[in-house]
């Protein structure tokens, strides 16, 4: 009971605004190649592991979490709207991570967190963490 109790709890955050390194984790490594609308500037991609990456120029990327600033559920790419949606109170953030609109709850909240992103070139690799 109490097991399931944690997990009910974890599931609308922590009461932290934010994600946490744990949320995260240590970062990842994709193959720009390995996402095709990664080749178009402006276009939001959910590349995994609550990460969402936007092409902003020839060579430069932005990453953002994916975890949401109100109560750290995990948001989604909508595609159609090029935007991040959080299911658990119904935020949305642009594809920059701005908030479009805060949570159905009234509450105020921030923008996505930017993540570092490294772009190789030479490897055709983006490293996000």
């Amino acid at each position: 009971m109490a097991a399931a109790a944690l997990v009910v709890a974890e599931g609308c955050g922590d009461g932290q605004i934010g994600p946490t390194a744990v949320t995260l984790g240590l970062g990842t490594t994709i193959k720009i190649a390995d996402f095709p609308a990664l080749a178009t500037a402006g276009v939001l991609v959910d590349i995994g592991r609550s990460r969402a990456v936007v092409r902003t120029g020839d060579t430069t990327f932005l990453g953002l979490s994916r975890i949401c600033t109100h109560q750290g559920c995990e948001a989604a790419v909508d595609r159609a709207a090029n935007q991040i949606h959080c299911p658990c109170h119904d935020s949305v953030f642009s594809a920059t991570g701005d908030v479009v609109h805060g949570p159905n709850t009234g509450d105020t909240i921030g923008p996505l967190q930017q993540l570092n992103v490294v772009y190789d070139a030479t490897a055709g690799t983006l490293a996000v963490s």
